[in-house]
């Protein structure tokens, strides 16, 4: 299970999305706490920064 998750990531140094991101880290969050036996909840989110449309122009 851990090993094909790790499998189905991009190679490195291709752009990834941030939902992307999360979404791979919660099936990782997932799959520990099968393998493991982990009680309780793993809990991962993810911010995204503002985009340069919605910053307020500095007046310059």
């Amino acid at each position: 299970m851990i090993a094909g998750l790790f499998e189905s990531l991009p190679p490195e140094g291709t752009a990834w999305s941030s939902e992307d991101a999360v979404g791979w880290l919660q099936a990782a969050a997932a799959n520990l706490r099968m393998v493991y036996k982990i009680q309780g909840n793993i809990t991962v989110t993810g911010e995204v920064p503002p985009s340069d449309d919605n910053r307020v122009p500095s007046g310059n």
